[in-house]
């Protein structure tokens, strides 16, 4: 039995960010390991590995992006993204709940419980915002859904 790749992640601009950033750090390791030379405490670190990881992040960072979508294929994301959002709002504690548990009885296991019923919608719908809206961060954040009282 082989095990399949699976789906690639579209990766969020925090998560895009991060990995540049440990791509950078390698990137300087690597300079340094090559600037310092023979009877430096340089020579013990494995060049080899830093290019691996550096080649690593490069394809993570490649396969996370947003693919292009137009036309009726994007129209059908944004009915899907519509109709997700109406289905989670409903049952879905208001942000007086969120802010005030303790003046609403209840407000914690009913959110709890909306979780749980809404969980695989909720992944699918940070999915679709990410394909729809790569650059803006605040694509994916449910509680620009919640409702105030």
């Amino acid at each position: 039995m082989t095990r399949g790749k699976g789906k690639a992640k579209i990766l969020s601009q925090g998560e895009v960010e991060n990995i540049k950033g440990l791509k950078q750090e390698a990137e300087s390791n690597l300079r340094e390991a090559k600037q310092y030379g023979v009877g430096t405490s340089a020579t013990g670190i494995d060049q080899s590995k830093i290019i691996a990881e550096i080649k690593h992040y490069d394809k993570v960072l490649a396969e996370g992006v947003a693919p292009k979508v137009r036309g009726s294929v994007k129209d059908d994301m944004r009915t899907e993204a519509k109709a997700l959002q109406e289905k989670m709002q409903q049952g879905m504690p208001t942000r007086y709940e969120m802010d005030n548990p303790g003046r609403c009885p209840g407000a914690v296991h009913k959110h709890l419980n909306w979780m749980k019923r809404n969980d695989s919608n909720v992944a699918r719908f940070k999915e679709i915002q990410r394909t729809l809206e790569p650059e803006d961060p605040t694509a994916t954040d449910i509680e620009r859904l919640r409702i105030e009282k």
